[in-house]
């Protein structure tokens, strides 16, 4: 048989990071499958540079891009591909329905899922990581071993190279990212006051360098704030705007240890092999890597476990965290593991 896989994807950088990297894996594993990806205007695509996103990635936001995935699928499956549509999230509804069109005009020859009752093949969810639970599915269906070190998340960016930071004697490079691309809900923000009191701590020790970075918009409110609260103290904290993706992905290479929501950022972090502690909130917990140098901090006065669906604040909240929990984890971080 020869595999075609069409994934779904959103929109977000962290999707293009995980989906992108499975494909290739994919493609590497099965040498005779081809991946495709339907994405909902996804502005990171731009990063595959393998060969041609457009012969990749459908924006279904996009009726000429659909109308070419349809012709594109058609291709290959007269050229004998058998066609398999498969999703990013486990059990979306958008998803299953995009696909079960295709498989009506017969651009598709099955559906598979997680858990939709619907579909043609339904798989156990196994694995920790958004990114296992793809690759053991896989594994499954088409008896292929995956090697080990297929689970470790790697940027699908090519010929990525990374300037020399520069670096002090004996310093901890700590870079915070506090935004999440969903700030606009407050259960994915961690107040600025909050952020405040660990910064306070960090500077306490002359050894620890923090940077203050990321390309979300509300960086210049915070840089603002630090000066007005921190005074003098500012001139210890690097600010790095980040203009573009490479950048982002240039300052957090150049890390010792990086303190985020749970966003794309901590999935580039993932795939850098940096030390992590991630705040999460409502997102589910498939969406958080998993590592020994990872150290994850939840709302622990949550009724509910996280859905995606931020109904309220039964639900966790990264705003729930509170600042003893986060000084904690960074003393174990900064003491065992660097000896400061």
């Amino acid at each position: 048989m020869k595999p075609l896989f069409l994934y779904t994807m959103t929109s977000g950088l962290g999707d293009y990071v995980v989906m992108g990297d499975l494909m290739k894996k994919l493609e590497t594993l099965m040498p005779k499958a081809r991946c495709l990806m339907a994405h909902r205007g996804n502005p990171h695509i731009n990063l595959w540079s393998y060969d041609s996103p457009s012969e990749r990635f459908f924006d279904v936001y996009r009726p000429n891009q659909v109308l070419n995935l349809i012709s594109t699928l058609k291709k290959f499956k007269k050229s004998g591909y058998t066609a398999f549509g498969l999703q990013m999230a486990p059990g979306s509804l958008q998803g299953f329905f995009f696909h079960l069109f295709l498989k009506k005009i017969r651009a598709l020859n099955f559906i598979i899922d997680f858990n939709l009752i619907n579909t043609d093949i339904i798989t156990s969810p196994e694995g920790e990581y958004i990114l296992d639970l793809h690759l053991n599915q896989i594994a499954k269906l088409f008896k292929v071993d995956i090697p080990k070190e297929f689970y470790q998340l790697n940027l699908p960016i090519k010929n990525l190279a990374f300037p020399k930071m520069r670096n002090r004697e004996n310093q901890v490079k700590i870079g915070i990212h506090p935004w999440s691309r969903r700030g606009y809900l407050p259960c994915f923000v961690w107040p600025f006051e909050k952020w405040l009191e660990v910064i306070r701590f960090l500077l306490k020790d002359k050894h620890n360098e923090v940077i203050i970075f990321g390309k979300d918009k509300q960086f210049n409110e915070f840089q603002f704030y630090l000066q007005n609260q921190l005074g003098n103290f500012t001139g210890q904290i690097d600010f790095m705007p980040c203009d573009s993706v490479k950048r982002l992905i240039e300052v957090i290479n150049g890390l010792d240890l990086l303190i985020s929501v749970n966003t794309s950022t901590v999935h580039i972090g993932c795939a850098l092999r940096k030390e992590m502690i991630i705040l999460c909130g409502p997102s589910l917990d498939l969406w958080t890597p998993k590592g020994d140098r990872i150290k994850t901090i939840c709302d622990k006065e949550a009724l509910f476990p996280g859905s995606d669906k931020w109904i309220n604040e039964q639900f966790p909240s990264v705003s729930k965290i509170k600042v003893k929990e986060v000084i904690s984890h960074l003393k174990c971080c900064l003491y065992q593991n660097h000896g400061n």
